[in-house]
């Protein structure tokens, strides 16, 4: 399930500083392109906050360009299939 949508623009005042993540528990990431075929959502870019661990699979890569910001992995072995892959501490 996709939780707490929000969309960040230069226009609505809006900071991504000021978001709060809700939900745990596993990652889906199929269930973040379902959302955007099913609401007609074409983003500029995608997001994905993950541990690089998919339930299911990485997604749809041909959908939108896709950043995948990967905690928890302290030799940085995990690289997704495609977009772009960051690690973080």
């Amino acid at each position: 399930k996709v939780y707490n949508e929000k969309e960040f623009t230069t226009d609505n005042g809006e900071r991504i500083e000021e978001y709060q993540m809700i939900g745990g528990g596993g990652t889906d990431f199929e269930v973040n392109w379902e959302y955007m075929k099913e609401n007609n959502i074409h983003p500029k870019k995608f997001i994905m906050f993950t541990d690089g661990y998919p339930w299911r699979g990485w997604g749809d890569e041909n959908n939108c360009d896709t950043i995948f910001v990967i905690h928890s992995d302290v030799k940085k072995n995990i690289k997704a299939p495609f977009g772009l892959t960051v690690h973080y501490e």
